[in-house]
């Protein structure tokens, strides 16, 4: 089924293209998005930067798995706010090509090479991280807190394991990207979007505290992977700063003191 869901947003993408000038330049887009996923699902294994996203990622969800009870029953006890229900329900709606599609055709009209990478980093973002989300659920992790009453959405595009959430990966590729090609006050309003998706999933006892973290660090390994794969040098300043520059990590001795080093390479 998740395969059906990429297709239907590949031959949605493919539509929206046909319509627009230059449809030979679009369809090589097109490609190249399907291409990225692929080269990106590799790529993520060799890009630096991942191995320090897996050095968070690692205690993060030690903690999570260790209190997913407490915050899933910490969630659930507070009152839910409308915004932040719509907000959860619409990660469904987003893990079809809505934002790619979107950005893709505004910046196709307006000649905007930013807009137009940014979606087709996007896309092959989402649905590498979205294939990576199925294939884990099939490892069984752990069920949902709650396996009452689950939608159509919720069982067709995966086992029956709820590690780690699909539905966040939408707002945590959005919040990626966004700080990749347009800098660091992207992450306010996208993050707060991610907390309010992560929160209703977690209020409706849909999935625990570690699968949403978990959906936050596969994308984040997806968002690095296309990226390394796509190659793009015009990303934010204090993006490629902090991201494409040789980080280093070790140990530093200095006059019989030991201590943490973390440098830069510019």
């Amino acid at each position: 089924m998740l395969l059906v869901s990429i297709l239907i947003g590949f031959f949605t993408i493919s539509g929206v293209f046909a319509e627009l000038p230059d449809e030979r330049d679009a369809w090589n887009d097109f490609k190249y998005t399907f291409f990225l996923v692929f080269r990106g699902g590799y790529r993520q294994f060799t890009v630096r930067n991942n191995l320090y996203y897996a050095g968070l990622a690692a205690p993060s969800l030690w903690y999570a798995f260790d209190h997913d009870d407490r915050m899933v029953s910490l969630a659930s006890s507070k009152e839910i706010k409308k915004h932040e229900e719509f907000t959860g329900d619409l990660g469904v709606a987003l893990n079809f090509p809505i934002i790619p599609v979107a950005t893709y055709v505004m910046g196709r009209t307006k000649q905007n090479d930013k807009m137009v990478n940014f979606a087709v980093e996007y896309a092959a973002s989402m649905y590498l991280a979205l294939i990576e989300s199925n294939l884990l659920s099939w490892i069984h992790i752990h069920d949902r807190p709650d396996t009452t009453a689950l939608s159509f959405w919720e069982k067709a595009f995966r086992s029956d394991s709820s590690f780690p959430s699909g539905h966040v990966v939408p707002y945590a590729i959005l919040m990626l990207k966004g700080f990749q090609y347009y800098g660091p006050w992207t992450l306010i309003p996208t993050g707060i979007l991610f907390y309010w998706s992560a929160f209703q999933r977690m209020h409706r006892k849909k999935h625990y505290f570690s699968d949403v973290v978990g959906g936050l660090f596969l994308s984040a390994f997806a968002s690095e992977g296309v990226r390394a794969a796509h190659n793009h040098d015009k990303n934010h300043p204090v993006y490629k700063w902090i991201f494409e520059h040789e980080v280093r990590v070790g140990i530093l001795r200095q006059k019989g003191a030991v201590g943490p080093l973390v440098s830069w390479s510019f």
